[in-house]
């Protein structure tokens, strides 16, 4: 503890920081954060999985014990964690963060860390400027830096809240499967903030969304990375809107969705005969006469639109449309 109390106000921390390295180069992996967990781990020497081992909130220390490694082989069985928002410097270079430490991510890292918990710790050798890394603790994303460069005392620079919608906002157990399988080589789950602020999220009223990792993926796209939540009844009405919205593809994710519920979506049958009769979108249609199958013997009812959808001449052209128009006619008939 010692030890750790005098690097705090070690002065040579400020001449690695204002290093032209630091300034101009390291920014790609700590000052603009890359935009995936994928990305981070195909950057970070080591991912390590931590366990706290100590903490003294006064002094704003936090020791960390090794639990294991998911990349390459962490050469310190402890890590100590250096919270201060007096001594750490400014953090120099481009970027849309943070330039100094948050007092309230610091307050609450300080009060989270309880011995036993567990935390998830990205690091990287950025040869020559320096060893920097991103930890994740439940609820927080913040940087560290390395100055001794010894592995072992790290100054927790920033925290970026936008990590929490981008790469984790769960429990940090939660993480360690998608890094278990990133770290193979594999696609993995993750989990996002998708509604709601940091607070929300550390009170446990924000939304979290299932999100899919990739070492492939450097770029995040909601729309194609964001995995949706499995449909409940609860959501048919908001679903039967989206099925005459004037988007193509909210209206067939709404009736795809619709299909996932079965027969409990029943109450939806008068909209999607709708949507088979008359969309514009050949496409839409298959996925409302699948979510018409679905819903089975209640959706009886669809016979007439099915009947007339199969002649209607906008879709003579669309053999695989009317293949699937009489398929689900005649199961339900």
């Amino acid at each position: 503890m010692e030890a750790a109390a005098r690097l705090v106000r070690s002065p040579w921390l400020a001449i690695l920081c204002l290093s032209a390295g630091i300034n101009t180069i390291a920014h790609a992996y700590i000052t603009a954060p890359v935009s995936t967990l994928g990305a981070a781990v195909v950057d970070s020497t080591y991912v390590t999985v931590l366990r706290v081992d100590k903490v003294n909130k006064e002094r704003g220390i936090i020791i960390y014990r090794k639990v294991r490694d998911l990349k390459g082989k962490y050469p310190k069985e402890l890590v100590k964690h250096i919270f201060d928002l007096k001594g750490t410097p400014a953090h120099r270079g481009p970027g849309d963060v943070p330039v100094r430490p948050n007092e309230k991510d610091w307050n609450y890292a300080l009060q989270w860390a309880e011995p036993g918990k567990t935390a998830v710790m990205l690091t990287r050798k950025y040869d020559p400027y320096g060893d920097f890394g991103h930890t994740y603790i439940d609820g927080c994303w913040y940087a560290t830096m390395c100055p001794p460069r010894d592995w072992e005392f790290w100054y927790a620079i920033y925290a970026d809240p936008n990590l929490l919608a981008r790469w984790h906002a769960g429990p940090p157990e939660k993480l360690i499967p998608a890094l278990e399988a990133l770290s193979a080589g594999k696609d993995g789950v993750a989990l996002v903030l998708s509604k709601g602020t940091r607070d929300d999220l550390r009170a446990g009223r924000a939304k979290l969304q299932r999100l899919r990792v990739s070492l492939g993926l450097r770029d995040y796209v909601a729309q194609r990375d964001l995995i949706p939540d499995p449909p409940h009844p609860g959501m048919i009405p908001e679903l039967l809107t989206a099925l005459r919205s004037a988007d193509r593809n909210e209206r067939l994710s709404a009736a795809q969705r619709l299909g996932q519920l079965g027969p409990s979506a029943k109450s939806a049958v008068p909209v999607l005969a709708e949507v088979v009769r008359q969309d514009a979108s050949g496409t839409v249609r298959i996925a409302a006469a699948d979510a018409l199958a679905a819903i089975g013997k209640d959706a009886k009812s669809a016979l007439p639109a099915l009947e007339a959808a199969l002649q209607d001449p906008r879709m003579a052209h669309r053999q695989d449309v009317l293949s699937k128009l009489a398929a689900v006619r005649d199961k339900l008939k």
